[in-house]
């Protein structure tokens, strides 16, 4: 009679693995949009105000800024993984298998998508720093420069410096879905053999064993 193995889930392909994070990004921002925004919205200020009056600035001020705007960055950070990491069934499921492990499985196996989805991070940097902060300003009036650099940075920090926060964190969670993932489809190595116990150990068990015992004290005592 033919037995049934449970077979590992395919290998996705390895683009399409990657994809998948930027595409989840979108949609998350696009639910969480007054979280992202908004908290986006205190460094898209700092960056305005410090690019059009940052001359009339102390230094204390110009540094408070700085830490004002750091750390809106880092609660978005803090609340998107809560949200998006801890609160996520797909991610707790295999949580047993601890947070290192199913990294470093997802790092082993799927390292192509993890190459790819640089790749794609990249480009959205290169694309967003090439076209409006090289390109665009060539038909810019010089009188306006100022002005459109502070509009520049005001906009890309609600937008690609959001998103790109937003993918970091779906970058992780996915390593963790993936990876815990490998690990449960992976069987657990068979266990050591149990160490054989020594001869003269078992003719003592052999010889505790027979009732009475076979000894000559156990004869007189009859006696």
């Amino acid at each position: 009679m033919p037995q049934h193995t449970t077979s590992a889930p395919p290998e996705p392909a390895h683009l399409r693995l990657a994809l998948e994070v930027p595409r989840w990004a979108w949609h998350f921002t696009l639910r969480r949009l007054p979280l992202v925004v908004g908290l986006s919205l205190i460094p898209a200020a700092e960056r305005f105000g410090v690019a059009l009056w940052g001359e009339a600035l102390a230094p204390a001020a110009h540094a408070a800024l700085e830490v004002l705007a750091q750390g809106a960055r880092v609660v978005l950070v803090v609340l998107l993984v809560r949200i998006a990491v801890l609160a996520d069934e797909r991610v707790r499921e295999h949580a047993a298998a601890g947070f290192g492990r199913r990294v470093q499985a997802f790092l082993d196996h799927r390292w192509p998508s993890v190459l790819a989805q640089t790749a794609l991070l990249l480009a959205l940097a290169a694309v967003s720093t090439v076209i409006p902060e090289w390109l665009v300003p060539l038909w810019i009036p010089a009188g306006a420069h100022d002005l459109y650099w502070a509009v520049l940075l005001a906009v890309k920090n609600v937008t690609v410096i959001a998103f790109a926060l937003v993918w970091v964190v779906g970058a992780l969670r996915q390593a963790l879905v993936e990876g815990g993932r490998l690990l449960a489809a992976t069987p657990a190595p068979p266990a050591p053999p149990a160490p054989a116990a020594p001869e003269g150990a078992d003719a003592d068990r052999r010889g505790q064993a027979r009732p009475g015992g076979a000894t000559g004290d156990g004869r007189a005592a009859r006696g």
